[in-house]
């Protein structure tokens, strides 16, 4: 009861904030293409330019307003794009990447509302071999959306002040479905720890009906969910009813070397009754081999177990790069990922590709990226 008087007390003071409170806003972008190679897109190879690989390109908007005594106000609004056709991304969403405004107290922490990325993204991503240095190259389907595939809409997200390096968020994504609050929820949380050289997470995260057909407005969009994903419907077609994921991870830095580790487990229960759990086992070591140009290697292994016919299919995913730094805005970087299907698994896909026709997949790009 405390906690939420305070809360209310920091929403009444924001109201009552002087007009002539201090205000900033800062324009920020990243801008990152390459050239690609497949070797086995449907049985065919594939070459050409590709969007954002070393992180998708974006324009975007951070603003705040000091209310005095520790408090400020705050917005974020950013907007995807393809940098290779020029179109809107996120479904052609102006700001689809992100978009919300928030109050934040020094002593209470924050709240904020609007289009956001979930707990467990926020959480678990600084572990996640693809945010280091591998591009595209999430597990398989980025099942556990730890490379935020999708944001969430409708939400309200709390985060804490750091307390000896101890942090929670969490958020709720609404249904906003009259009688139906569970057609297309999001709910999340997610608890990080960062001390020198040490970086700790633990996460979870529910979806209730994601990108419903019958609700297109609710939590997560039908546009972006499951994108390049194998795992979004059942092996005999039916929508997923409920996804749940959870994982830990953790990385420790010692002089130019970073090694990572990171378990998610996600389980989809289909409405055909059916279910898929997927477990990934991803290891990450990064190397700067001078000032300038950082090596990076990572291994995951997903493991799965599927209800109908009892499959158990796996898949083995070996990514190696190397990024080069001609400023701290300007680098170029070079990437390999290969991933091979195993056991009851028929194909291979990497993320932002089409499925193989064989068990293996092979996929090199070379490019630049600039932030601003």
């Amino acid at each position: 009861m405390k906690k939420f008087s305070a809360l209310f007390i920091l929403i009444a003071a924001a109201i009552a904030a002087p007009a002539f409170a201090q205000s900033s806003v800062t324009m920020y972008g990243i801008i990152s293409t390459g050239m690609f190679y497949t070797d086995n897109q449907k049985g065919l190879s594939n070459y050409g330019l590709l969007n954002g690989p070393q992180q998708p390109p974006r324009i975007g908007f951070i603003g705040q307003e000091d209310l005095g005594g520790g408090r400020k106000a705050f917005f974020t609004l950013e907007n995807g794009f393809s940098i290779t056709t020029g179109a809107a991304g996120q479904g052609g969403r102006l700001f689809g990447r992100q978009s919300f405004v928030g109050l934040s107290d020094a002593a209470l922490g924050s709240l904020s509302f609007g289009r956001q990325i979930d707990s467990m993204a926020q959480t678990l991503a600084p572990f996640e071999s693809a945010v280091q240095f591998a591009t595209y190259a999430p597990p398989i389907g980025d099942a556990d959306n730890v490379f935020a595939t999708f944001r969430v809409s409708n939400s309200v997200q709390y985060k804490s002040p750091v307390f000896d390096g101890v942090q929670i968020i969490s958020d709720y994504g609404f249904s906003e479905a009259a009688g139906s609050v569970n057609n297309n929820s999001s709910f999340s949380i997610g608890t990080s720890y960062g001390n020198g050289p040490y970086k700790l997470g633990a996460a979870y995260h529910q979806l209730r009906a994601p990108g419903s057909s019958s609700n297109l407005n609710g939590a997560v969009g039908n546009f972006d969910y499951g994108f390049t994903s194998p795992f979004i419907t059942s092996a005999a077609g039916a929508a997923v009813d409920k996804q749940q994921m959870f994982g830990a991870g953790g990385s420790y830095k010692f002089g130019d070397n970073q090694l990572s580790l990171l378990l998610t487990n996600v389980k989809f229960n289909y409405l055909d009754a059916s279910s898929l759990t997927l477990t990934n086992y991803q290891f990450t070591g990064t190397r700067y081999l001078t000032p300038q140009l950082m090596l990076g290697a990572s291994y995951i292994f997903t493991d799965g177990k599927a209800t109908l016919a009892d499959a158990k299919p796996k898949w083995h995913q070996i990514s190696l790069g190397l990024d080069y730094f001609l400023t701290k805005r300007t680098d170029l970087f070079l990437v390999g990922i290969y991933q091979r299907a195993a056991g009851d698994a028929k194909f291979a896909q990497i993320y932002y590709m089409s499925p193989s026709a064989s068990r293996e997949q092979t996929s090199v790009s070379f490019g630049m990226r600039h932030k601003f």
